[in-house]
């Protein structure tokens, strides 16, 4: 495998790293409110699905990748422009035979540059989309675990009330017994 290989290698482990220690993490806190379990709940789903996804879609280029020698393929309708995008590729990567071709004729450089542009801005909307789509799934996460948040907060100013309520009723009761002792020595 080749140092391209491996540096994607080590990039979809790190991030595959990533989601699991969420994953962990989350799965590592304790809710009693009912609410705050479904949050906690829909959370843990929602990242496992996309553990799941992202690990199925490492397994598949895992399966499908050459890494000694990058092979593409394009396909898609009669003149949709792949031997144009094709083209581009090869001179943007400088191939030898489409220099020389591409040297001899000149005049066709501005169709290229154009196609290349359009192939660029097709490929950008489409990594766009996927972006959003995965922003769109952080964003969710975000505001679940916001809703977890306040959850926990609530359960913890609950928790602290009820602790105060018992320190305060101990102490009456412990004044109480107090009172009722000393009036009982004065009493004798």
């Amino acid at each position: 495998m080749n140092s391209a290989g491996q540096e994607f290698n080590r990039l979809y482990a790190d991030v595959a790293q990533s989601i699991a220690a969420a994953i962990a993490e989350i799965g590592g806190i304790e809710v009693e409110h009912p609410q705050g379990k479904q949050e906690l709940g829909a959370m843990m789903a929602r990242l496992q699905v996309i553990q799941a996804r992202f690990n199925q879609e490492l397994d598949l280029l895992g399966e499908q990748a050459e890494w000694d020698r990058f092979t593409m393929a394009f396909f898609g309708e009669t003149n949709a422009g792949k031997s144009t995008l094709i083209e581009s590729l090869r001179i943007l990567f400088r191939e030898d035979s489409r220099q020389q071709l591409l040297q001899a004729q000149g005049h066709d450089l501005d169709r290229y540059e154009q196609a290349l542009a359009d192939h660029a801005a097709t490929l950008r909307d489409g990594l766009g989309r996927l972006y959003a789509q995965y922003g769109a799934e952080l964003t969710e996460l975000h505001q679940r675990a916001e809703a977890l948040a306040r959850i926990l907060g609530r359960e913890d100013r609950a928790r602290r009330r009820r602790m105060q309520w018992r320190a305060a009723a101990l102490g009456a009761c412990a004044g109480a017994a107090l009172c009722a002792a000393v009036f009982w020595l004065l009493g004798r």
